[in-house]
């Protein structure tokens, strides 16, 4: 059950619920523009009844391009005006941004043209707004809403967000749309233009910044502070992450979702020395709910969560004794395999839920675990064991390289060349090491220990380590996956947990090195230990009972097993003691036989004597 539990936990702690890995699509943030016709449709009626009558009171609110804290009341209507509105501003863009409620924002009390999404922005030109005297926020909710809210105003030179857009609904949507699945978060904005002109639409250039909340904190703290750092367009510049710089008709970008990391995104749009933000926006990449605290929650089954405690367990295990017990980290090397190779296969061909999915990767996964023990059982080739677990090895260590320092790398766009490149670094550790045997099985036993265990540890804490992983098994079930932006939030608990993985195998190599000294390099495989024991039996029976001198007689010992054996490597000193010349003299009598008689390499008769 341990190991059943292992695997499961390094594989399954993300798909509780996978929607990237089954295909079910979830949204998070701004209706897409296929869903915005029928949400209009089907929800006008209902605005139009909530719309405000004269005898509603509209809460008149004045803003600047500081950020603001509002506290909506239930149900709720509010007039966002302009603090000041100088000679020189032509255009507006209003933003209002709910961590997990959607608002509604419109340019009329009759809530006609609406925007409606988590983080609606609306623009709005000087003479609109002298007339109205302000755009219409309503909260649809019967609950209280605490929003950021501020506006940017510019002049008729700069480009205006949005302006050229060729879809229904709102005319100039200068606003995001976000939406995610479990592996990615989709980007897509419409393009901008000039005041009343949308020519030389190939002049424009979209920069995309992205800014990581703290991971794991989904509170309404963090989520103020956050989008204070990116109010200015000099905050944006100094706290975000420049992503991609966009041209003329890609208006739609792909990034990986880490859940429970929040992150903001901005798109600047510039035309020469003139430039504007888009409406910002955000996503946690996991359902929110409005009725917890911190706001959103990944809901993990109770047989994720014992399978990674049973995790913490094993990785210990193979990080201090895996060598010294190595029938059981044979089996362990080959359930971590098969289960990786099942979890792929299935999630490739099969449809199928997740306790199916759970269910076939563990078959498979014993039943590679099985084989590999008996390849070592009945054979005991030090060279052919040793290579699954050094392939391990390198497949971890790339695809920590992959996971951070070469994430930002643009070829690795390309399947082709990411997978030439992940294939050579996973060979590398089996070229390395495979003429040193024993170290190269004490070495892959403490990395893949030392992994399991951070990994196991990563799913409690709620950091974002697991996706070491996650990654490359997206990069290969999940179409279009490689294309997406990968660099994640790398923060103070990933360095702890960092730190702790360096650590480990530094401590776990010294503490194996110092147990296995002075042992035989690996012990004798089960099924060849037999054939010794019944070998050394018959030759018993059939050897004299008196050979030469009587005084010379000595009972023979039976010799050790030792198994990859290595020059130079000493043997035991009571083994050394026992051989004295007329001990060979009597083994030379009970090995005699015809000169052509088959030699058994495994036999303890054949080992050199040292």
């Amino acid at each position: 059950m341990v190991l059943l539990n292992l695997m499961v936990c390094l594989l399954f702690s993300s798909i509780e619920g996978s929607q990237g890995l089954l295909q079910t699509k979830l949204k998070d943030d701004v209706t897409t523009a296929e869903d915005e016709v029928s949400i209009l449709e089907e929800g006008i009626t209902a605005l139009m009844d909530d719309a405000p009558t004269q005898k509603d009171e509209i809460t008149n609110v004045r803003l600047t391009s500081a950020p603001k804290s509002i506290h909506l009341k239930p149900t709720s209507v509010y007039r966002l005006m302009v603090e000041k509105l100088d000679n020189e501003t032509d255009f507006l863009i209003f933003e209002a941004h709910s961590l997990r409620l959607n608002l509604l924002l419109s340019m009329s009390t009759m809530m006609t043209d609406v925007v409606n999404s988590t983080s609606p922005a609306l623009f709005a030109t000087a003479p609109q707004l002298l007339d109205m005297g302000g755009v219409i926020l309503k909260n649809p909710h019967a609950q209280n809403i605490t929003i950021i809210a501020f506006v940017r105003s510019y002049s008729k030179s700069s480009p205006v967000p949005g302006y050229c857009n060729t879809e229904h609904g709102i005319p100039v949507k200068s606003f995001l749309e976000l939406s995610w699945t479990q592996p990615m978060v989709h980007l897509k904005f419409r393009q901008a233009g000039t005041l009343g002109s949308c020519k030389d639409l190939n002049a424009f250039k979209y920069d995309v910044y992205q800014y990581f909340l703290q991971e794991n904190d989904c509170s309404d703290k963090q989520f103020v502070e956050g989008y204070k750092n990116m109010v200015e367009f000099d905050d944006i510049l100094a706290n975000a992450n420049l992503l991609a710089t966009l041209t003329h008709r890609h208006t739609s970008i792909n990034l990986t979702n880490y859940p429970r990391t929040g992150r903001i995104i901005a798109v600047v749009v510039s035309l020469k020395n003139e430039s504007a933000v888009y409406g910002l926006g955000h996503t946690y990449g996991c359902a929110t709910d409005p009725n917890t605290q911190n706001g959103c929650e990944e809901k993990d089954s109770t047989f994720v969560w014992v399978s990674c405690a049973l995790g913490v367990f094993v990785g210990l295990f193979l990080t201090f004794g895996g060598h010294r017990f190595f029938k059981s980290s044979q089996f362990l090397f080959g359930f971590y395999f098969g289960s990786l190779v099942g979890f792929v296969l299935v999630s490739l061909y099969m449809d199928s839920n997740e306790t199916i999915l759970i269910v076939l990767t563990s078959t498979s996964g014993l039943t590679t675990a099985l084989l590999i023990l008996a390849l070592w059982w009945f054979l005991g080739i030090p060279v052919l064991s040793v290579i699954l677990p050094t392939l391990q090895t390198g497949f971890i260590l790339a695809s920590v390289l992959m996971y951070l320092p070469l994430c930002s790398l643009g070829a690795f766009v390309s399947d082709s060349t990411f997978w030439l490149v992940f294939t050579c670094i996973t060979l590398s550790p089996t070229v390395l090491f495979i003429a040193f045997t024993q170290k190269a099985s004490i070495i892959s036993c403490v990395v893949l220990g030392t992994f399991t265990f951070i990994l196991s540890v990563d799913q409690y804490i709620g950091s974002n380590l697991r996706f070491v992983l996650i990654n490359v098994l997206n990069r290969i079930t999940v179409q279009d996956f490689g294309k997406s932006y990968r660099c994640p939030p790398f923060q103070k608990m990933d360095l702890i947990l960092v730190t702790c993985l360096v650590a480990g195998i530094a401590f776990g190599l010294i503490c194996q090195l110092i147990i296995e000294r002075k042992k035989p390099p690996f012990p004798p495989a089960p099924f060849q230990q037999w054939r010794w024991v019944r070998s050394y039996d018959n030759e018993e029976e059939r050897a004299p009972l008196i050979t030469g001198d009587l005084n010379d007689s000595v009972e023979p010992a039976r010799a050790a097993a030792v198994v990859g054996y290595i020059s130079g490597h000493a043997v035991s000193d009571q083994l050394g003691s026992q051989r004295s010349d007329t001990r060979i003299r009597q083994k030379q009598v009970l090995t005699g036989g015809p000169p052509n008689q088959r030699r058994d390499i495994f036999s303890p008769a054949g080992a050199p004597d040292r």
